[in-house]
């Protein structure tokens, strides 16, 4: 199995003997501060592979539509980009990551939580006029803040 690692994946997997072949980005190697797993780097064989400027785009469009852009690192959209390009699959418990993914069409493998069961569109809610607005921070109409609340919600099929 060809599979791209997000940050999280190399922290807390141990044995990756299990994959055939191991991708990543320059930035979630970035993302590895401590020396234990930096260690763990050295001993690892994998390779490095920036996805085109297209496919970056598509992963952003699409994380803009599902509204999980601004919970995903710059190195979250890397990587589902590469997944994506390469037809490669995600290892990651990142929900924002999987949602994003069951959307693109690509396959995902959770550590050490359940993967997502429902596919979820976000959007910005105010509390206070209890709708849904464009606007990123604040309610165009009284000026609250505004919270992530799903705005629909699909059971995903055949998912474990």
């Amino acid at each position: 199995m060809k599979v791209v690692l997000d940050t999280s994946a190399i922290i807390y997997l141990n044995d990756f003997r299990i994959f055939d072949e191991i991708f990543t980005v320059s930035e979630v190697i970035d993302e590895v501060k401590d020396k234990i797993n930096m260690l763990k780097l050295a001993g690892m064989k994998f390779k490095i592979v920036d996805p085109t400027e297209s496919s970056v785009n598509e992963v952003k469009e699409t994380a803009k539509e599902t509204g999980d852009l601004e919970k995903l690192s710059k190195a979250d959209i890397k990587i589902l980009a590469l997944a994506k390009e390469n037809k490669l699959d995600i290892v990651s418990d990142d929900y924002s990551i999987q949602n994003v993914a069951e959307k693109l069409g690509i396959n995902y493998i959770s550590l050490f939580s359940k993967k997502i069961t429902k596919f979820i569109r976000w959007g910005l809610y105010c509390g206070n006029c209890k709708n849904f607005s464009k606007n990123k921070k604040v309610c165009s109409k009284c000026g609250n803040k505004l919270t992530r609340r799903p705005v629909s919600e699909e059971f995903i099929k055949n998912k474990n």
